[in-house]
C-alpha cells in the first residue's frame, strides 16, 4: 500500500476543519453507520457532533440522521441519501440569509422556524424555500418530488448562471414534481404513492432532541480520504466549482490522480495540476498548423 508523505497527511487533516466554524447546529440523531466528509477526510457521525458548513453527509440504506440548527429549524435524511450543508449563516447575518442545503439523492424532511432564518433545500432541478413550515422531498437521478406538509413554501427552478426564475407559491398539501428539465407538475391532493414510498421515520413530526446535547461536542475521528469513485458524483453536481477546489489536494494521491487522468477531458480545471510541464515557462510552444 502506498503511503502519503507526513506533510501531506498533516495538510489533509487540517483541511478537514473549515476556518471560522460557528456553533451552527448539532447532529441529534444518528441511526446507522452514517458519515460526514470534512475537507477530504471521512468521519463517522455520532450524536452530539457539531454541524459545520461544508459538511457532506452520506447516509447508507436504512440509516437516518437528523440535524437541528442553533437558530431553529431541522433536517432529517433517510438513506441511501447524500446532502451538502452549503450555507449556515451566523447569528449576525443579514436579514433574509438562508440556511441552504443541497440534496444530491435520497429522502429529506426539512422544517423551518418562524423566528429563524429561511431554510432552502435544493436539488439538481428544483429549489424549495421554507420560512415557517415543513416539506418532504425525494430526489433521484431523474426526478425531484416535494410535498408541502405544512405552511407555505416557495418553489423555483435553479439555473446554472444568473438569477433563478421567479419563485412560485406552494401551499400545504400540494405535491410538486419535476422530471429532468420539464416543467413542474402540481398535484393539489396528497399523492398516495408518494406517501406510501416515504420512509416511516419521515411520516411523523421531527423530534426536538437538541436539549440533550449540552457542553462540548464530541470529536470525530478522521477516517480515510475520499476516493475518486465517491468524489465523482459531487464533481458532477451543481456544486462542482467548490468541489474542484476542495478535492484538488487529493491529486497528491497516485490512485486518485490516475483516476482523474483517465477522465482528464471531464476535468479541465485540473489540467495544470495533472501536467505542470505543459504550463511551465520553459514549455515548448505548440506546433503551428
Amino acid at each position: 500500500m502506498k503511503r502519503f508523505p507526513l506533510y501531506t497527511l498533516i495538510w489533509l487533516t487540517l483541511q478537514a476543519f473549515p476556518a471560522g466554524a460557528v456553533d451552527s447546529g448539532v447532529y441529534t440523531l444518528v441511526d446507522g453507520d452514517a458519515r460526514v466528509l470534512r475537507g477530504v477526510l471521512w468521519h463517522r457521525l455520532v450524536p452530539g457532533a457539531q454541524l459545520l458548513a461544508g459538511d457532506v453527509i452520506d447516509v447508507p440504506d436504512k440509516a437516518q440522521i437528523q440535524v437541528e440548527l442553533a437558530r431553529g429549524g431541522a433536517l432529517s435524511l433517510t438513506g441511501p441519501a447524500g446532502a451538502l450543508a452549503v450555507s449556515l449563516p451566523p447569528a449576525d447575518a443579514k436579514p433574509g440569509s438562508a440556511v441552504e442545503w443541497f440534496l444530491a439523492r435520497g429522502w429529506a424532511k426539512a422544517q423551518a422556524q418562524p423566528k429563524g432564518p429561511p431554510l432552502r433545500l435544493r436539488s439538481s432541478n428544483a429549489t424549495v424555500e421554507l420560512g415557517d413550515g415543513v416539506a418532504v422531498a425525494e430526489v433521484d437521478a431523474a426526478r425531484t418530488r416535494i410535498f408541502i406538509e405544512s405552511g407555505i413554501a416557495k418553489v423555483s427552478v435553479p439555473v446554472a448562471r444568473g438569477k433563478e426564475a421567479p419563485a412560485r407559491e406552494a401551499r400545504e398539501g400540494q405535491t410538486w414534481s419535476r422530471v429532468g428539465d420539464r416543467a413542474f407538475t402540481v398535484d393539489e391532493h396528497i399523492d398516495r404513492a408518494f406517501v406510501a414510498a416515504m420512509p416511516r421515520g419521515l411520516r411523523d413530526a421531527l423530534p426536538r432532541l437538541a436539549a440533550r446535547f449540552q457542553g462540548s461536542a464530541p470529536a470525530l475521528a478522521a477516517g480515510p480520504a475520499i476516493s475518486f469513485a465517491e468524489a465523482e458524483p459531487w464533481l458532477a453536481s451543481r456544486e462542482r466549482r467548490s468541489f474542484i477546489r476542495r478535492f484538488t489536494p487529493r491529486l497528491a494521491d497516485p490512485l486518485f490522480r490516475d483516476a482523474v487522468a483517465s477522465h482528464a477531458a471531464a476535468y479541465p480545471e485540473w489540467g495544470r495540476s495533472l501536467h505542470p510541464e505543459k504550463h511551465s515557462p520553459d514549455a515548448a510552444p505548440a506546433p503551428q498548423s
